[in-house]
């Protein structure tokens, strides 16, 4: 990924940055609030059933065209026996045709017989620099639509990744996920997509997406391959969002405010746990919330991963559950070395959790809550 390296050594330990964006393809460019508002209006369900009326999964497309294509992963589709495709604006279309695919990215593109339609402004990749904003549309496990923001990763090729495959490139990206999303929408500030989630995601609270640019040939594939009607296909019944039950995910700021003890792991030689923890502990606002430092490989209710991508001055981290791997916060800081960016990571922390706590003053501790339940 081409991005500009700065080399003036900067005299501030940590600072914020503002960065520009190029020009894009397609669609229209929004600000502010509009730009999740207009991109989620390109969102779909597909969803595929094992020929007797029965749904075996429910995946998220993206409208590439408005004449009805819709970028999707594959290997929910590689045998299906019944197809159909829901917008977000209740449309519902039962004849589905498989346009063209790329099994080594797990992307398809599926056609179905409509005009007019929302889709999505598109931008390459190198238009975003690592650590800029962006926001993750997708579907919770409940089916109902979700969105969240995050920062944007470094490029990687599949091969330094366990059971990715080879040959192609992703995105990585920080952001919180709803636990068992299969696809998904990566949109940069504008609301312009540059990346569709694929099936799998790593372990360690990481999430990858593939490029846009790279699967944009697949609509010329032409292949009109019907994949059987999908009229019998009901979404599973959808469960109330409002009060999780024991065992279902919590929140991220629920569980933030809840967590009363974390741990810090390194994926850089520029940066080691001990700076951090030396900074938490040093700080008079992170004691006064009472979360414990646990200074061991294991345990924690948060894991706070810091990294620091090659030839750049950025440190960004994650802050996930341990148990689950589910991202809760993610943030950047641009520092000198590994001790000043532990003094901004340790602020911006501190932040997260003082928010987090004033939001949800009430809330018990995870751990707490579930022994109380009957």
């Amino acid at each position: 990924m081409k991005r500009t390296i700065w080399l003036l050594v900067v005299a501030v330990a940590v600072i914020t940055v503002g960065m520009g964006h190029g020009a894009s393809q397609g669609g229209s460019v929004v600000e502010g609030a509009d730009v999740i508002h207009q991109a989620e209006q390109s969102m779909a369900l597909v969803l595929v059933g094992d020929g007797a009326g029965h749904v075996q999964s429910v995946t998220c497309g993206v409208i590439i065209s408005a004449d009805g294509r819709i970028l999707t992963p594959y290997h929910p589709l590689k045998n299906a026996q019944e197809v159909q495709v829901r917008l977000r604006d209740g449309e519902v279309y039962d004849q589905v045709e498989l346009a063209g695919f790329d099994e080594r990215r797990d992307m398809a593109v599926l056609h179905i017989p409509a005009s007019g339609l929302a889709q999505a402004g598109t931008a390459a990749l190198e238009e975003n620099l690592t650590g800029e904003k962006i926001h993750v549309l997708t579907v919770d496990d409940r089916l109902a639509w979700w969105a969240g923001g995050g920062v944007l990763g470094p490029a990687r090729l599949a091969d330094e990744l366990t059971g990715a495959g080879h040959g192609y490139r992703l995105v990585e990206f920080m952001a919180p996920v709803p636990q068992g999303t299969l696809g998904g929408a990566l949109v940069d500030s504008r609301g312009l997509l540059i990346g569709i989630i694929p099936a799998f995601l790593n372990s360690r609270g990481q999430q990858f997406a593939i490029p846009v640019q790279s699967v944009a040939g697949l609509p010329s594939q032409n292949l009109h391959r019907f994949l059987g009607s999908g009229k019998d296909l009901v979404p599973p019944a959808m469960a109330s969002p409002t009060i999780p039950a024991t065992g279902e995910a919590l929140a991220p700021d629920v569980v933030l405010s809840t967590s009363r003890s974390l741990r810090v792991a390194s994926h850089t030689l520029y940066f080691t746990p001990f700076m951090l923890e030396r900074e938490l502990l040093s700080n008079p606002d992170f004691r006064s919330l009472e979360i414990d430092v646990v200074k061991s490989d294991r345990g924690g209710e948060l894991l706070v991963e810091v990294d620091r991508p090659i030839f750049t001055y950025d440190f960004t981290y994650t802050v996930s559950e341990s148990h689950s791997g589910i991202v809760l916060a993610t943030g950047k800081v641009i520092a000198i070395d590994g001790p000043h960016a532990a003094q901004g990571i340790s602020k911006r922390l501190v932040e997260d959790l003082q928010k987090a706590r004033a939001a949800h003053p009430s809330q018990p501790n995870q751990a707490e809550a579930l022994s109380v339940q009957p």
